[in-house]
């Protein structure tokens, strides 16, 4: 079930978004294997745990028709990341969280805020959620920076077996006042 209220392909300031499917599967597992990349993701996963992924976010797209896009630089068609919304579970509560891994070489540049205020928008706008989530560890400054620039604010700690993790919160109707 793919909606036309949030689209399968889009460009965002040069990177292209489109929904995951099997051919990024080599660019999955190189992200996976990449330390740079996973640092703040619960660290390296095997080449299966990057299908496993693949087949996920192609699951979610399906059921509830929005779901993370996988991301290549337009400069250089280079693999750039991952990012946007998907339902999550927050301790019993039913959440759709804004998400997102860049590519090192894409980091602070802005390219993390321009795919946030994308996938708020939409979601706000297109899918008339009534809150967003971003969860985190203390320790990615770079994900709390963004947060930040983005307008979420702090809602609580959830404890996780691999540590604690930060969840902020955006609003419509914050989105809608700023």
């Amino acid at each position: 079930m793919l909606s036309r209220l949030y689209p399968t392909i889009l460009e965002i300031d040069g990177l292209l978004a489109d929904v995951p499917h099997d051919g990024y599967a080599e660019a999955i597992a190189a992200a996976a294997a990449d330390p740079a990349m996973v640092a703040t993701l619960g660290g390296i996963r095997s080449g299966e745990g990057a299908a496993g992924f693949i087949a996920r976010a192609r699951a979610h797209w399906r059921e509830t028709g929005f779901g993370l896009w996988f991301l290549r630089d337009m400069r250089d068609g280079g693999f750039a990341g991952w990012g946007g919304l998907r339902r999550c579970d927050l301790a019993g509560d039913r959440a759709v969280e804004f998400a997102y891994a860049l590519a090192p070489r894409l980091r602070c540049k802005g390219n993390a805020v321009r795919l946030g205020q994308t996938a708020l928008q939409l979601g706000f706008e297109s899918l008339a959620l009534r809150e967003i989530v971003a969860v985190m560890t203390a320790e990615n400054q770079h994900a709390l920076g963004v947060t930040a620039r983005l307008g979420f604010e702090y809602a609580r700690t959830l404890d996780r077996p691999s540590g604690p993790r930060l969840v902020y919160r955006r609003t419509a109707a914050a989105h809608a006042a700023a």
